[in-house]
C-alpha cells in the first residue's frame, strides 16, 4: 500500500515499507537499530534519502517508472518545502503502524499497547 504526496503540483507515490527501509540503510550507512531514532537530529541528507526511497518503493509497488536521484529530491524540496513535512507524515505512519502491529517487533519506547 502506498500513498500519493503532492510535490511541487505532481503526484507521487509514497511508501515506507522493508523494501524502503533497506534502501535507505544501504544509501546511509545506518542499521535497523537506528531507525527508530530518526526524528532524532535528522540530517538533510537523511531527509532526503528518505523521501527519495520513499518515492522509488512507491512508484515500485503502484508499477510506475522512478528516474529520480538524490540531488532531484533536494530540488523538488527546494520548490516546494512543504513536502518534506507531507512525506515525513507518511514515514510516521506508515513506522509506527508496522511496529504497533506486526508480532515479534517490540514497539518504541512511549508507544501505547492495543488492548
Amino acid at each position: 500500500m502506498y500513498e500519493v504526496v503532492i510535490i511541487n503540483g505532481k503526484d507521487y507515490p509514497v511508501r515506507f515499507g522493508m523494501n524502503s527501509l533497506r534502501l535507505f540503510c544501504k544509501d546511509t550507512g545506518r542499521s535497523l537499530a537506528d531507525l527508530d531514532k530518526l526524528g532524532e537530529g535528522m540530517s538533510l541528507d537523511d531527509a532526503c534519502y528518505l523521501i527519495l526511497n520513499g518515492i522509488k518503493d512507491g512508484s515500485r509497488v503502484s508499477g510506475q517508472e522512478c528516474s529520480l536521484n538524490v540531488d532531484d529530491v533536494a530540488d523538488l524540496l527546494d520548490e516546494d518545502f512543504e513536502a518534506l513535512n507531507k512525506v515525513l507524515e507518511v514515514f510516521s505512519e506508515q513506522f509506527s503502524a508496522k511496529f504497533e502491529t506486526e508480532g515479534n517487533v517490540k514497539a518504541p519506547k512511549g508507544a501505547k499497547k492495543k488492548k
